[in-house]
């Protein structure tokens, strides 16, 4: 099929047509960067004029900085032997190997005023009017790449507000090491996010007794974290665990969190466990809100599994609390801990379970509290293989030697 010269001439129409509409700029530039032909977009990048752009250097026509700021012509300045478009001009030109997508983010004088572009560019070899030239093919991509430090600027301010929220969480779990009368404590804490839902701490209602809270809100991160910040503060006063009367019952300090943090206020629920523990005598009392229930592990090496437990903190719909009571003997150890450590699973998504829990109290059931939290929690990170937690773990070991 032979192609009439009115046929050529229509499709080179269509080629000038679709070059003119395409959002790249298209340009054809010898080895010195000459520019001998140029698309609308080309002008409208650097806002020029098409009747200043014809057989100019490339530098000069897009007001490159080092021509500027050096008042020198495009090819001369100290650095335009490392300027990565010519060089990539120079290889497609000599090589005849086509460059694709090279970046090149300069500050370019446009109108007089200095404005920065992040540019990509692909360069061609081709024959134009018998000379061996360099089709370039330039991208804006200018608004994307702004928008992406910007965003980037952003989260480095979260960032910087998270790791801010994460000492604020932790300044709310206890001492690594309380002086307690007859009480030695242990624990262990990490979130699955910089923050998490979890948070436990330690409590004194009066000079006889010690209060334990270990509490788990749904879900992580930011919203879980504030509210877990917020049943600690709320904790904090002192009139929800002593009254006149002495001691409030753990149940009733349940029953008093329930009234205030009810599923309609917060749209989230959480489980609980509080307990006080008579520092003397080695009462304990203890309650629970759908919280995993504690182990009791004594000192004669026989495991109890404390199971007392009520409805979940707003879901319960006024339901009462109750409580349960026990001795302790010198040498007996609690564990609390959150459904994180059942929950953990390894790269072959198994989970770590009650059994595998159960079976560690049991090998280190003889250890001091220190020792005890530390095998828990490696025995959990073993198993994990790496695996990045999808709960948060809190492990809280008391060790009563009254």
């Amino acid at each position: 099929m032979k192609t009439s010269l009115g046929d050529l001439r229509e499709s080179n129409a269509f080629l000038n047509l679709l070059l003119d509409n395409i959002n790249s700029a298209v340009l054809i530039a010898d080895e010195k960067l000459q520019i001998y032909q140029f698309n609308n977009f080309f002008l409208e990048l650097f806002d020029q004029s098409d009747k200043t752009v014809a057989e100019q250097s490339f530098g000069n026509v897009t007001g490159c900085v080092n021509t500027v700021t050096e008042n020198r012509p495009c090819g001369k300045t100290s650095v335009c032997m490392t300027c990565i478009l010519r060089r990539s001009i120079i290889k497609t030109m000599t090589e005849k190997i086509p460059v694709d997508h090279v970046r090149l983010e300069r500050i370019f004088y446009i109108n007089g005023m200095p404005t920065e572009k992040y540019l990509e560019f692909s360069t061609r070899h081709i024959d134009f009017q018998g000379r061996r030239m360099i089709l370039v093919i330039i991208y804006d991509i200018t608004d994307i790449e702004k928008q992406k430090i910007e965003l980037e600027e952003k989260q480095a301010l979260l960032d910087l507000d998270l790791k801010a929220a994460a000492g604020i969480q932790k300044s709310l779990l206890p001492e690594s090491s309380p002086s307690i009368p007859n009480i030695h404590v242990a624990w262990k804490f990490e979130p699955c996010e910089r923050i998490g839902g979890d948070i436990f701490n330690i409590h004194f209602p009066d000079e006889k007794h010690i209060g334990f809270y270990m509490l788990d809100v749904c879900g992580h991160g930011v919203s879980a974290a504030l509210i877990a910040v917020a049943v600690s503060q709320f904790l904090q006063n002192v009139r929800i665990l002593a009254d006149d009367a002495g001691i409030v019952p753990p149940e009733n300090v349940l029953n008093s969190i329930n009234r205030a943090f009810p599923f309609e206020r917060f749209d989230s629920y959480f489980t609980i466990i509080y307990m006080t523990i008579d520092l003397f005598d080695g009462s304990l009392a203890y309650s629970c809100a759908g919280h995993p229930p504690p182990v009791l592990l004594r000192n004669d090496r026989t495991i109890e599994v404390l199971d007392q437990h009520g409805p979940i903190i707003g879901l319960s719909r006024g339901k009462p609390f109750g409580q349960a009571r026990m001795r302790l003997q010198q040498g007996d150890r609690v564990v609390l801990y959150t459904d994180g450590i059942l929950e953990t699973c390894n790269p072959s998504e198994k989970r770590y379970g009650k059994n595998r829990f159960y079976k560690i109290l049991k090998t280190h059931k003889g250890e001091t509290a220190p020792a005890l939290a530390n095998a828990i929690y490696n025995s959990v990170k073993n198993f994990g293989k790496g695996k990045k937690p999808e709960d948060d773990i809190s492990i809280l070991v008391i060790e009563y030697t009254g």
